[in-house]
């Protein structure tokens, strides 16, 4: 049987706003916390985060400051994403992204580690060499830029094998070339008597030079070294011969070097005859050739 139609109750539909309340962020994908890349190549740390009203999204780095939008750097995405362009050792660390609304914030934390390197300067792998063209009495800069990990250690190397640190300024004004007193070639005799017999090698320089001497056979003793009856002291370049005989004449030669290039002196012992005095366009000339480094950071 049919019930009266108006016993039935009728509904009328009528518009309705739905309003949903605040939901405070939550970030996405958390399991990332750890990047590891190659120096030199980009890194992509993502922050996605949901809430009500629409986070905002703030990337703090290392350093504990906040991230511009963008930068030279750094560059933060549609998104939330953060690049962090052509990685160094210096961008190493944790960067902290904050998700944030009126409900309430979120954090997500992401280390990024470079991976083990083998150093490369200026951009180049294995050894390589580059020509500088310098002018006479002008400063000239050689760059080392030097990229790596662990962070590689730098240091120059003269022509002269003296060791500079990096950085390195010298330039005429700082760093004089080694000069011995005229003369800088003396013969003396090999006293009968044998007694002791003193070679001085006092040479100005800056920075003060190191001496070494090479003895006429050709060995090279270095500062502080004793051999037999030979003894360079340490310090003033000083060489000793003790109880002096006939088989010791020869010429003995002594090397002042520092930064700025070496200069050298030279005795000629000879038995049984007079102290004779030469300057250096005598019979022994030497080369003393000037070559200044001067270099600026690296990377350097």
């Amino acid at each position: 049987r049919k019930n009266p139609e108006h016993l039935i109750p009728k509904v009328k539909a009528s518009g309705a706003l739905v309003k949903v309340g605040p939901n405070a962020p939550k970030i996405r994908f958390k399991s990332q916390s750890l990047v590891t890349i190659k120096l030199g190549e980009s890194a992509k740390l993502s922050c996605e985060a949901t809430g009500e009203p629409t986070p905002r999204i703030t990337w703090i780095s290392p350093q504990k400051d906040v991230m511009p939008a963008s930068s030279d750097k750094f560059q933060i995405m549609d998104g939330g994403m953060l690049l962090v362009k052509k990685v160094t050792l210096s961008s190493e660390g944790i960067y902290t992204c904050l998700a944030r609304n009126s409900a309430g914030d979120d954090v997500k934390n992401i280390k990024v580690e470079a991976e083990p390197q083998e150093p490369f300067i200026n951009g180049v792998k294995g050894r390589s060499t580059t020509k500088v063209l310098g002018v006479s009495y002008q400063t000239a800069h050689l760059h080392c830029r030097v990229e790596g990990k662990p962070e590689p250690r730098v240091w120059w190397v003269t022509p002269y094998g003296l060791s500079l640190p990096a950085p390195y300024l010298g330039g005429p004004s700082l760093a004089e070339k080694p000069t011995f007193s005229v003369p800088n070639i003396e013969m003396l005799p090999i006293k009968p008597d044998g007694g002791e017999l003193v070679l001085e090698c006092s040479a100005r320089g800056k920075p003060n030079p190191e001496f070494s001497w090479i003895l006429p056979n050709g060995t090279l003793l270095m500062p502080g070294a004793r051999l037999q009856r030979f003894t360079h002291y340490l310090g003033n370049g000083t060489l000793r011969i003790s109880r002096p005989v006939p088989a010791d004449k020869g010429v003995y030669r002594c090397l002042a070097k520092n930064v700025a290039g070496q200069a050298e002196k030279r005795y000629a012992l000879e038995a049984g005859r007079k102290p004779v005095i030469r300057g250096s366009t005598g019979m022994f000339s030497s080369w003393n050739p000037t070559c200044i480094y001067i270099s600026q950071g690296a990377s350097g």
